[in-house]
Parts: C-alpha cells; structure tokens; sequence
C-alpha cells in the first residue's frame, strides 16, 4: 500500500489556460454560471428541513450514533491519520500534532461524555420536578374534588333543614288554625 502511494506521488498541478494572448478573446465565463448555480443546492423549506433532521435522527438511532461514538469515531480517524501521516513523511512534528490531536480528541470524548451525564442528571431533575408537579396537582385535585363534595353535603343538609323548617312552620299554622276553629267553635 505504502509502495502504491509512492508510486503515485504527487501530482502537479495544470496551468489553467484563462486566454488572452494576440486576439484570443479567452475561455467563455458564461459556461461557469450554469455549472455553479447547478452545483449550489435549492435552500430547502421548513418542512424539507424538518423531514431531513428526523431522517438524520433516524439514522442515529438506528446506528446508534451517540455524542460519544461520534467524538471516538474523530479520535480513531485522528489516530489514523497520525499513524499514516507519521508512516509516509516520518515527519516526527507532524506525528507529535496527530498525538496531541489524539490526545484533544479523547479529552473531547470526556467532555462530551461528562456533557451527557450532566444532561441525563438535569432530565432526571427535570422529570422529578414534573412527577412532583403531577402529585401536587393530583392532590389538588383530590382537595377539590372533596371541597365539592362537602359543598354538595351541606346544600342537601340546607334543603333538608329548610323542608324540615317548612314543615315545622305548615304544622304549627295548621295547629294555630285548629286551636283558632275549636276556639270559634266554643264561641258559638
């Protein structure tokens, strides 16, 4: 493989012809916008991003790509490209930067890993906080719902003494109005 690169060396790279010259009017620059315009994607829509982020999301999970496999992902790479870059041009400079690259690599690993722990403890807080909530609420709730209850009790007792004191005040007219007949009776 290493033979192969060498062999392959480096490639020079071509003079571009940009024209001029005795009446020579030069490359045609109108031939460049179109491939440009086609080169550059259409900005997308909302939704086209929106579709495209859950694509993406998607594809995390089903690959499992975390925060961590992506930062051990760049430290493998950077390591490679250490180990390459020392293997072709023996440059001990440029194996001494893969290194330390390495090395900021899986700092950067630990960051991202103390990253996640700190956002799965704020979730675990956050979703503690709304179990709390809901209890307090439901509580609340059962609070109310016995308030109503009581309220009910004491409109049924209130009709109930008001019958009883409708009934008590009938009676007693009804006793009056007797005493007042037997009174008129006697009179007579």
């Amino acid at each position: 493989v290493e033979a192969e690169k060498r062999a392959k060396g480096k490639k020079g790279k071509k003079k571009k012809n940009k024209g001029g010259g005795a009446g020579g009017a030069g490359p045609s620059e109108e031939t460049e916008a179109p491939k440009a315009a086609a080169a550059k994607p259409a900005p997308l829509d909302k939704e086209g991003l929106l579709r495209l982020l859950a694509e993406l999301h998607e594809d995390r999970i089903r690959f499992g790509i975390t925060p961590e496999t992506s930062v051990e992902g760049l430290a493998e790479a950077l390591g490679e490209a250490a180990g390459e870059a020392s293997e072709e041009e023996g440059d001990e400079e440029t194996a001494e930067a893969a290194e330390e690259e390495a090395d900021e690599a899986g700092e950067a690993r630990e960051v991202a890993a103390e990253a996640r722990r700190k956002a799965e403890a704020e979730a675990a807080v956050t979703a503690a906080a709304a179990a709390e909530e809901e209890e307090a609420a439901a509580v609340e709730e059962e609070e109310a719902l016995a308030a109503a209850e009581a309220v009910a009790e004491a409109a049924v007792a209130a009709a109930k003494a008001k019958r009883a004191a409708r009934t008590a005040a009938a009676r007693a007219r009804a006793e009056a109005a007797m005493a007042a007949a037997e009174a008129a009776a006697e009179l007579s």
